[in-house]
Order: structure tokens, then sequence, then C-alpha cells
């Protein structure tokens, strides 16, 4: 019977945040569609973490509810009275503009790569040589993932691509060797930390170069015009070393501490893997199709960017793969992970727009700037590095996020007297990569391995939540006080 009446509370529990929300009455200084938005905002947020539905089904119905209620959610007042404005046909173009995003393409571009692994037995292959050699600790294989990523991340500048198309379709193929399986229970064996650590090393590497990530070389050109701050590659990589040095130390450590696997350590699978291998045999004609694929890709992530959008060498790769008969359609079209997370990130990133289309950012930015009248520059300079981080909390995409605030933030900083704004600038952007760890749509590599199902939505959250936390502190807290003394 308690069982009932929970599970009946958390059915609801989204629909009461609304409309608890809806009967405050609004900010002053909000205007009311931006307060109505938020309410099915944090409506979404609270299912998205207690799941009464699957997640997707929830920011699918969210987007809907403001679509059709375009009027009273998206637009104001002075657009309605408009007579060349029409609500309905704006309301819908909005609520579809998250189909048409590079990253949520990107991000299904890479569940394809990922599906193209599987069929060719390359990710098997991969992940037996990986077990083999560094199989025998889960924690070895934690830190093999994150060396991985950091070693790839300067010269890929794509996290979604790096992560999520490289490094992910091999972590993938990992946990079924030890008996561990998506959407299962034996899922807290081995691959519900392996999957965290593609978390952990992503948003590390993400942070540790300024091409680890491409709003990082967006937020350096807002610096460098808005507040007259030049951040080079150098610069970048020696201020985050102290901080990073440590994180990557102590991160997989951590992560195997909070959440740890079932399985710590296996000989025998170690053993077995290699075994294993012999039985594999030389690589087939598929499988070499694939590498050339992956080392096509990786070079034009690397290098390629100005020539062909990141995006779009997802795209070839998935289709070459189609021509060479790699994958099939008919298995693309099966393939419910890849398409559900595409729903998933396309309505998010709609959601995540639908914060600034309503007004809610320009009034949560000027509220900010009031507030902080009065403070010191130390405490100011803290305070903005932190609201900026925690706000990614509304945000689907980190170069949406460093578009929209960071402007913001380095504006109420320049008309604070006396804030240096060279340590708050690059504190800024700094912490844009370490704030992708926060939620399961906080970036693309987050989404892809959300959508495997190997963590439950409450453990990303709880752990995003902590490591989220950790970050931002280890930041403020060593690598703020060395660029203190360092500038």
């Amino acid at each position: 019977m308690a069982t009932n009446k929970l599970n009946l509370l958390k059915s609801f529990a989204p629909i009461i945040v609304m409309v608890v929300l809806f009967l405050i009455p609004v900010p002053s200084g909000m205007p009311p569609q931006a307060w109505h938005f938020f309410a099915v905002f944090l409506g979404m947020v609270v299912g998205m973490i207690i799941e009464p539905i699957p997640a997707t089904a929830i920011s699918f119905i969210a987007v809907t509810i403001c679509v059709i209620g375009g009027n009273y959610f998206l637009f104001s007042s002075d657009e309605l009275v408009n007579p060349d404005f029409n609500p309905a046909k704006e309301s819908l173009k909005w609520g579809l503009a998250g189909f048409s995003s590079s990253t949520v393409w990107l991000v299904f571009g890479a569940f394809i790569f990922a599906l193209g692994y599987d069929v060719s037995g390359l990710g098997r292959r991969t992940a037996l040589i990986l077990v083999k050699f560094m199989g025998k600790r889960t924690l070895t294989l934690g830190y093999a993932i994150l060396i991985v990523d950091v070693l790839l991340a300067p010269f890929t500048p794509s996290n979604t691509a790096r992560t999520g198309g490289t490094v992910f379709p091999v972590v993938k193929n990992l946990p079924p060797l030890f008996d561990s399986y998506a959407n299962d229970p034996s899922a807290r064996k081995i691959g519900g930390y392996l999957m965290w650590m593609m978390v952990i090393s992503t948003s590390l590497s993400s942070s540790m170069f300024v091409t680890g990530s491409a709003p990082n070389v967006l937020g350096i050109e807002l610096v460098s015009k808005i507040a007259g701050v030049n951040i080079g590659w150098l610069t970048w990589f020696l201020a985050f070393l102290p901080v990073g040095l440590i994180l990557l130390v102590l991160a997989p450590w951590l992560s195997y501490v909070l959440y740890k696997p079932e399985i710590t350590h296996s000989e025998e699978v170690s053993k077995w893997a290699g075994e294993e291998l012999k039985t594999v045999g030389p690589l087939r004609r598929h499988e070499v199709i694939l590498i050339f694929l992956v080392l096509l890709s990786l070079v034009l992530w690397m290098f390629g960017e100005e020539i062909i959008n990141p995006t779009s060498v997802g795209l070839l790769a998935v289709s070459l793969m189609i021509l060479f008969k790699i994958v099939g359609w008919k298995e693309i079209t099966k393939y419910s992970s890849a398409w559900n997370t595409f729903v998933n990130l396309a309505t998010l990133v709609t959601m995540a727009n639908g914060l600034t289309r309503s007004g809610f950012i320009d009034w949560f930015s000027t509220t900010m700037s009031t507030h902080l009248n009065g403070f010191s520059p130390t405490a100011t300079v803290a305070i903005l590095v932190l609201v900026f981080y925690f706000a990614h909390y509304l945000f689907a995409s980190l170069s949406a996020h460093t578009a929209t605030l960071l402007p913001v933030m380095l504006a109420i900083g320049n008309s604070v007297p006396g804030v240096p704004m060279d340590q708050l600038s690059i504190l800024l952007v700094l912490s844009i990569g370490i704030m992708g760890c926060q939620t399961p749509y906080a970036t693309g590599p987050g989404v892809i391995i959300y959508g495997s199902g190997y963590i439950e939505s409450k453990d990303y959250w709880r752990l995003g939540g902590i490591f989220g936390v950790i970050f931002i502190t280890a930041l403020l807290c060593i690598g703020w006080p060395i660029l203190r003394i360092w500038l």
C-alpha cells in the first residue's frame, strides 16, 4: 500500500511542482510568460530526476505543453499585439528547432558509430585487448578511460566527437565481458562505474585544454572582446594544470568509492580475454574499413574544422558505414537507444532555449547585477563564477550556456569597481568543461552515456551534484589562489 502511494506521488510530482509555481505570484520585474515557462521547465527537471515515465517522454510532453500554450509560456504582450506575429506558427517553429541542432545530430552519429563497433566486432576486439592488459582491476580500467580521453582532447575540439564518437563505442563493449548489462540490475557490476568514468573524463579533458571543447574557443573570444583579456593555449593549460592534475588522480578513485562497482578485480576475466582474442582471429574486412573510418573522422575532427563541420564528419562516417555495409539501414532504424537519445536531446535543447526566448535569462541576469552592488571584488568574482557554473542546470548545451551567460557575467564584473577581470575571465572559461558532469543533459557525451542505460537517473543526478561541487571547489580553492599569485 505504501509503495503504491509513493508511486502515485512520483507520478504527480512534476505536475504538483508546476501547479505550485503557477500559484505563486510572478517575481517582481519578471515577464509573466518567463515565470510560466520556468514552472514547466522545473517540473520537467523534477520528472527527469524521479522518472515516473521515461525521461524522453517527459521532455517531449514539456515541449508540447509550451508549443500549444505559446501565448502563455513564450511570447510577450508586445509580440502578441503585433498583427504580423503568428503565435501558433512561431511556437511550433520554436518547438521543432532542437531537431535541427548540429549537436543533436552529432550525438546521433556517435550512437551509429557505436552500432558499427558492435556489428563489425571491432568494439568487442578492442574491449578484449583493454581487458587483457588492464582488466585485472576495475580501477585501472577507469584510469585507462581517463587517459585515452585526455590524450585525444588537445586535438579534438568536440567533446561529443571525442568521447561520444571515439571512446564510448569502445567502452560500451567492456561491461558485457563481465556479464554487466544495460537496463538491468547487473549494470552495477561494473558497467555503471565505467560509464561514469567517461562523464568524468570528458569533463576534465574539456577543461584541461582550450581545444578540448568547442565552447572554450567561443569563451576566449568573448573574454577578449568584452573584458580585453587574451587567453592563449599555453596560458589556459597552465592555469588549469594544478587543479587538473589533482582531479585526474583523485576523480577515478573518488568515483570508485562513491559509486563502487560490484566487480573490483578479476584476473580470471583478464586471462579469459587473452584466450578469447586468439579465437577471434585476424581483423576482418568490416573491421579494417571501420578502423579507416574512425581514423578519417579523428583526423577531420582534429584538423579539418575549417573545412568541414564536426557534425558533417559524423554524418559522412555514418553514410560511409551504410555504403560499405558495415551497418544496414534496418539495423539503424531498430536502434532504439539512438533514436530515443536523439528525441531526448532535441527536446532538452529546445526547452533550454525557451528560458532565453521567454525572457527568463534576461531577468535573471538583470536581477543578479542589481543584487551584487556592495559586494567586495573578491566576493563578486566568487559569486559570478558560482552562479555561472551552477546555472548550467538550466542549459542542455555548453555552447548555448557560454554564448548566453558568459557575456552577462563579464559585463557585471566590469561594472563592479576593483574586480580583477583577468582572474574572473580565466576562472569563468575554465569552469565550462567541468560543469558538463552535473546533469544527464549537460553536454553531448553525457546524453550519450546516460542513454546507454547503465546509470540510473537518480545515480546520475546524485553523482553529478557531488562531483559538480568537488570540481568547482577545487577550481576556486586550489586554482584561484595560484592564479592570484601568478597573475
